[in-house]
């Protein structure tokens, strides 16, 4: 296969493996559950630069 062949493929094999994606976007989700937790202390920290009175910016 020659350069000029593999572009006009690319295209059409893009947008199948997109759709494809799409299509599958809702199992994917599901395989997750219907609710997240989270649990535990969550820390934020910011640099100097991020820093504005009353937390990062």
């Amino acid at each position: 296969m020659d350069k000029e062949t593999l572009i006009k493929l690319a295209q059409p094999a893009a947008t199948a493996l997109l759709a494809l994606s799409v299509m599958t976007l809702p199992i994917t989700v599901k395989a997750y559950g219907d609710s997240v937790t989270v649990s535990g202390k969550i820390y934020v920290e910011c640099s100097r630069s991020d820093w504005v009175p009353g937390g990062c910016s």
